[in-house]
Parts: C-alpha cells; sequence; structure tokens
C-alpha cells in the first residue's frame, strides 16, 4: 500500500516531552504543577469493539494501546514517575450504551475521554459531556453538524464539509453528472449527504433520492433493490459511464458488496465511498473483485511508510484479520496530545485543559500532518488521500489515485 509519506516519529514527540517536562521542572517547588505532574493520569476511551464500527473501534484501542506504552517508556527512560493509563469501555455504537459508558468512567474521576469515534454516537453524548466538564478528544468523527464552537469536544479530523469538496471534485474528474448516496439512516449518512449534494451541485452534478437503511441492518435485499431500480433509471437517460453510486457505509461496506456482487446493473456505474472503514475490503476476495469491477474509490489517512501505523496496522492484522482503520492513528496521536496538555496544565481540570489543548495541538505534528485546531475545536486541514484497491500478487492492496 502507498498512501503518501513525510517526516514524523519519536524524536519530535521526544524534543517536545522533554520541553514540557523542563518547564514544569523550573517551577516553583511549592507549587501544585510540579506535584502534580508526578500523578499517573488515566484517561479513558470509548470505541466499539462490537458492532457496526467495530473494526474502527478495535484498531483505536490498539492504536491507544501503543501510545501508552510509548509514553510510559519515554516517562521512564527520563527518569520520572508518571504513567498514563487507559481505560477503554465498548460503545458498541450504541448511543445509550456509550452513554452509560462515559458515566461509568465518570465516577471513576476520569473526566478527558478519547472517542466516541462515531458522529451518532458523539452527537448524543456530547450535551452531557459539556454540562459535566467531561474533555472529549474524538479521532474520527467527521460530521459538519458537530462542529461547535465552545464546547468540551474536540475532533482531529476536518469536518465533512472539506471531504465532501474533494470528492466531488474527483466524480467532476471522473466525468460523473449523475449520483445515487446508499447511505446509513444516522447523523453523519444524512450530513454527508448533504454535504456532497451541495459541492456536486455547485460542479453542474444531480444527486437523486438516497436509499437509506437503518445501522441494524443486516440483510441490504431490500436497500439494493431500490438502489437496483434507482440505477436503470438514470443510467437509461444518461449512460454508464456518467452514473456512479456513492456510499456513506462503515463495516456494513462488507456485506454490501458482498451481497451485490452478482449484480450487472450495479456492477455497470462507479462507486466512491467517504469513510476509512473501506479499507477492510481488502480481506475479503468476494467484496474485493467488486470493488475493483466498479473501479470503487475511498478516503484513507493512514500512512503505511510510517512506522506507527506500521505498527497499529501489524497488530490490527493479527488480530482481526482485517486492515487496520487509518483514523486510528488520530488515537494514537490523541493520547499524546492528552499528555502534553496535561502536564502543561499540571492537572486535568477541564476548564484548564479545554483552554490549553489547542495550544499544545497547534505545536504538534501528528501522523496526517500538523494539528492545529480551528474555532471550533476540529483539525484544521489535512490532505485527503484517495484509494482505489488493485490486484497485485495475487491479494488486492489499496493504492493511491489522488491526494487533494
Amino acid at each position: 500500500m502507498i498512501v503518501r509519506t513525510k517526516k514524523t516519529g519519536m524524536s519530535v514527540k521526544f524534543t517536545f516531552l522533554i520541553f514540557v517536562l523542563m518547564y514544569i521542572g523550573s517551577a516553583d517547588c511549592t507549587s501544585s504543577p510540579q506535584a502534580t505532574a508526578e500523578r499517573n493520569l488515566t484517561v479513558g476511551a470509548l470505541f466499539s469493539l462490537h458492532g457496526d464500527n467495530s473494526n474502527g473501534g478495535i484498531s483505536s484501542q490498539i492504536a491507544v494501546k501503543i501510545a501508552e506504552a510509548d509514553i510510559n517508556k519515554l516517562f521512564s527512560t527520563l527518569g520520572r514517575t508518571i504513567r498514563v493509563h487507559v481505560v477503554v469501555k465498548d460503545s458498541q455504537s450504541d448511543p445509550n450504551i456509550t452513554l452509560r459508558a462515559m458515566k461509568e468512567l465518570q465516577v471513576q474521576g476520569i473526566r478527558i475521554i478519547i472517542g466516541p469515534e462515531e458522529s451518532q454516537t458523539l452527537s448524543y453524548v456530547r450535551k452531557y459531556a459539556n454540562d459535566s466538564g467531561i474533555i472529549l478528544i474524538s479521532g474520527s468523527s467527521t460530521a459538519s453538524s458537530l462542529a461547535i464552537k465552545n464546547d468540551t469536544t474536540f475532533r482531529l479530523v476536518p469536518d465533512d464539509d472539506a471531504l465532501a469538496h474533494n470528492l466531488a471534485a474527483l466524480m467532476h474528474r471522473d466525468g460523473i453528472k449523475v449520483i445515487i448516496p446508499l447511505a446509513r439512516q444516522d447523523v453523519w449518512g444524512g450530513g454527508m449527504i448533504n454535504s456532497i449534494k451541495k459541492e456536486f451541485g455547485l460542479k453542474g452534478g444531480t444527486m437523486l433520492d438516497a436509499v437509506r437503511y437503518s445501522p441494524s441492518t443486516e440483510n441490504f435485499s431490500h436497500a439494493l433493490t431500490l438502489l437496483h431500480s434507482e440505477v436503470i433509471r438514470a443510467v437509461e437517460g444518461n449512460g454508464n459511464s456518467s452514473v456512479a453510486v456513492f456510499v456513506a457505509a462503515f463495516d456494513e461496506i462488507m456485506p454490501i458488496f458482498c451481497q451485490v456482487n452478482d449484480d450487472p446493473i450495479l456492477s455497470s456505474v462507479r462507486w466512491y465511498d467517504c469513510d476509512t472503514s473501506a479499507i477492510a475490503l481488502s480481506s475479503n476476495p468476494e467484496a474485493s473483485k467488486f470493488a475493483v469491477s466498479t473501479h470503487f474509490l475511498f478516503p484513507t489517512y493512514g500512512l503505511e511508510s510510517n512506522p506507527r501505523y506500521e505498527q497499529i496496522r501489524i497488530e490490527v492484522k493479527k488480530e482481526t484479520g482485517h486492515e487496520a482503520d487509518t483514523f486510528a492513528v488520530n488515537d494514537y496521536d490523541a493520547l499524546w496530545l492528552i499528555t502534553y496538555t496535561y502536564l502543561m496544565v499540571g492537572s486535568d481540570d477541564p476548564d484548564a485543559f479545554k483552554r490549553v489543548f489547542p495550544l499544545v495541538a497547534e505545536t504538534y505534528r501528528g501522523n496526517i500532518g500538523w494539528m492545529k485546531l480551528n474555532d471550533a475545536g476540529d483539525l484544521e486541514n489535512a490532505p485527503s488521500t484517495f484509494v482505489q484497491l488493485k490486484m497485485i500478487n495475487d491479494s488486492f492492496e489499496p493504492t493511491t489515485c489522488a491526494i487533494l
């Protein structure tokens, strides 16, 4: 897999952490920051280890555990007694379960949490977190509706408007004039449809009515039958080469592709996706064949040339047999950012943490680039890398086709 390359790594983090520790060490010995600096930091995490985003959740869990080990090893090397510990709760991609898990972490005195990763679950718990002084740092929630100023939620990815702009440009480049969305019936799916409709319309394209499905769907035959009919109508008036299916899906992209593999109509047009979870398709030959035949294009933030992403990728492959969700690198960076902020603030006080976290992020180079946040607390900018599956040496590999 080739995605994109850049120089980053432990040396940057090492230098920054030494600076932070020196800053703290120079404080008056009677001040609270010095005393607090040696207290262990416990961070919560809300990941979907079971449910319709489990590949992403497991990838994120592995990523933060690698970060936890790296940070504690560095503290040990520097002779500091402070240690970082992550408590992971399974959100199951369910809003109610996510809220219950958040409250369990709160009872344990944990006020800084990585996740939730899905916009639907984040939208459900965000207000409670804000009212309760709980800091949420999501590595993959992108719904534009959650770009809210002055709350306690931070997101280490740009919102969907930026991705929609780039996807629309690629569709226009490919000669697509009409798209039919197939999307989850949730906050993220609806928001993504609206963003794509706006951006694609600015390019002169037309979006037909979306085919929506419940996130709990297991058999997609009804939705695919509706999609089949819509594609026939679109092709009759525009031709196969001008029509595409736009997908907003999580892990269910796998059964969708397996169920649609023998449909000659749905196989006759191009397919585009807006989520990194499609990376898991490469582990399933049947789904991969459909992806190749439809020139299926999807975004990814993974950096194979980056040793940290490679470590996450290897561990996820070993545990699940699937490719790691590339958003997991953001959760690795999240724990480093939390640690730096904690050391600078001298505690996990949410008001102080909320003020300092964006300042720390602005000086931090993560796995996908500089982590400067915008006024809504979301990543200000990150290149969009788009890949397609290709048959390479008898296996299906994601291969870069565009970087915008």
